[in-house]
């Protein structure tokens, strides 16, 4: 439907602005912090990528190597710079670059997605494939106690300039960051559709499982329940990098009339 179609082309648009993100690294010596704000101004995401809340890059940080990382972030002039959550853990990353940053992306700066098992599992996927992949369903942690909007993120892992990535360990041994959009749901959807359609409803879900902890859009929310059950209906599945949304389409009341 175009229902679907329409998602589905809009994912494969902002897979090319994470690969645009790797192109820039890779073809830059070093990548400052005002690099890459002017590299993600020049993208206009509000205007030409609506519902993408923004570009960014994570570094993997080595344990033995967090002291050094943390005061270099704070020489920049974030004093209060940290990684978190706190604690001892095998691996780090770190939110460094996500642009815009303000408002609510200001509450992303310096957290460890790996440590938290949704993302992680994405970042793995991608580390080891060397391609995008799609996290599951996750609250992000720009939200704040109002308007809260189930999420999801999308990485595109960057190698180590000249590193053999030929196999899955040469790529976790090469891998230097991932480049990440977070994703509010409802913004996407609006971004995609506009006002809701008032002759169909659709329903998106995480995986193949319909279900309320699975839902991430639904968009009659807020209208009335409906009486009965609607006229017509369907399921259809929209694959995505390493993940699959399901989409339950159901014919509205004014459709029917």
């Amino acid at each position: 439907t175009r229902t679907t179609e329409a998602i589905h082309e809009r994912m494969q648009v902002y897979e090319q602005v994470l690969r645009g993100g790797v192109a820039f690294f890779r073809g830059s010596e070093h990548v400052s912090r005002t690099d890459w704000r002017d590299f993600v101004a020049t993208l206009e995401i509000d205007k030409y990528w609506p519902g993408i809340q923004g570009v960014g890059y994570a570094a993997m940080v080595a344990p033995e190597a967090r002291a050094d990382f943390v005061a270099g972030v704070r020489r920049e002039g974030f004093p209060d710079f940290d990684i978190k959550p706190p604690g001892e853990r095998d691996q780090y990353s770190s939110i460094i670059y996500l642009e815009p940053f303000v408002r609510r992306n200001l509450r992303a700066f310096g957290y460890d997605m790996l440590s938290e098992p949704t993302r992680r599992a994405a970042m793995v996927h991608a580390r080891d494939s060397g391609e995008i992949a799609v996290s599951g369903k996750v609250t992000l942690v720009q939200e704040t106690e109002t308007d809260v909007q189930a999420g999801f993120l999308m990485y595109l892992p960057l190698y180590r300039e000249g590193a053999s990535t030929g196999n899955v360990d040469e790529r976790r041994a090469a891998l230097r960051g991932f480049v990440y959009s977070p994703f509010r749901m409802r913004d996407l959807m609006q971004g995609i559709h506009g006002q809701a359609s008032p002759l169909v409803h659709f329903k998106v879900y995480d995986g193949d499982t319909i279900s309320a902890e699975r839902m991430l859009h639904d968009s009659s929310a807020g209208e009335p329940v409906r009486a009965r059950p609607p006229a017509f209906a369907s399921i259809e599945r929209i694959p995505l990098p390493g993940r699959q949304w399901t989409v339950s389409i159901e014919s509205s009341a004014a459709f029917e009339a």
